[in-house]
Order: structure tokens, then C-alpha cells, then sequence
């Protein structure tokens, strides 16, 4: 009888590490949707200029290629800060997820892309 009971809460335990690491990817995944729609915020953002450089008056052109590429920056914020969160709340039961360190390398290097391609399209 006694078996019996190790034997459940072992199988307990193993299903709660899967669904540990299963919500640790899909934090990732979550990580990943932000970083795709803050990159098609700023290329469209960029794209912009190419696409409608004849407008007028000129300003519109420059607020919505600003518009759309700070709004591309801030959605990575908000992204990055969403999966801190989840991350370290993760942490704290003991599940692994990607560093944030890495995390916030790429939403840093994404941004920093985003903000000189202003001044390349200008």
C-alpha cells in the first residue's frame, strides 16, 4: 500500500513539472508574439517613408514613421516586462527559462535597430 502512494506522488509531482515547463514555454512563446508585432511596428514604421514619400504634408509622414516605430519600441517593453515577470515568478518553483539577460539583450539591440532606422530613412 505504502508503494502505492509513492508511486502517486511521484506521478503528481512529474505531471506538476510538466505543467511548470509547459507554462515556461508558452511565457516564451508569449516573449516571441511581442517581439514579431514590435518588429512589424517598426518595419511598416520604416517602411512607411519608402512606400508614401511623396506625401504632403510631410509631417504626417514623419509622426506616423515615429508613431509606429516608438509604438513598435514600447510594445517591446511591455513584452519584455511581461515575461520578467512570468520568468521570476517561475524561478521561484524552481522552473528554468531562457536568461533575462538574453531577453533583454535582444529587446535592446531590437529597439536600438528600430530608433537608427529612423535616421536612415529620414
Amino acid at each position: 500500500m505504502a508503494d502505492f502512494r509513492n508511486q502517486e506522488r511521484s506521478l503528481g509531482q512529474t505531471r506538476t513539472d510538466w505543467a511548470e515547463r509547459r507554462t515556461a514555454l508558452a511565457s516564451e512563446r508569449t516573449f516571441a508574439a511581442w517581439g514579431r508585432t514590435a518588429l512589424s511596428c517598426i518595419g511598416v514604421g520604416l517602411a512607411a517613408t519608402q512606400l508614401f514619400g511623396d506625401l504632403e504634408p510631410r509631417w504626417l509622414l514623419r509622426v506616423l514613421t515615429v508613431g509606429l516605430v516608438a509604438l513598435g519600441v514600447l510594445v517591446l517593453a511591455f513584452g519584455f516586462h511581461s515575461y520578467r515577470k512570468s520568468a521570476r515568478d517561475l524561478e521561484s518553483s524552481g522552473e528554468h527559462t531562457l536568461s533575462l539577460w538574453w531577453i533583454g539583450a535582444f529587446a535592446v539591440v531590437l529597439s536600438a535597430l528600430g530608433i537608427a532606422g529612423l535616421f536612415l530613412v529620414w
